[in-house]
């Protein structure tokens, strides 16, 4: 009993870091495309502004919230393994 909540400490916190590290990438990345798309624009506003506002309509969106599948899907894929060796 000791080694599976060793286990899911462990696991909760690697997938922790892995969603906070996957948050900043997609973030960032979402930064660049908003930028590249102030120039093509025509520049027109101040690029701060535009940018901010891009970022305010991202964190409202439904991609954000994809990034949670880092801790279920994980999740799910161990349940299924579980009751496959221990059911059938």
């Amino acid at each position: 009993m000791l080694g599976f909540l060793r286990f899911l400490i462990i696991g909760f916190v690697v997938m922790t870091l892995f969603y906070g590290l996957l948050s900043i990438y997609v973030r960032s990345l979402t930064r660049e495309r908003l930028e590249e798309d102030w120039e093509k624009e025509g520049s027109i506003g101040e690029r701060d502004a535009y940018v901010e506002e891009g970022i305010k309509a991202y964190e409202r969106s439904f991609r954000p919230k994809l990034l949670l599948l880092v801790y279920i899907l994980p999740l799910i894929v161990f349940a299924a393994i579980f009751y496959v060796t221990n059911f059938l």
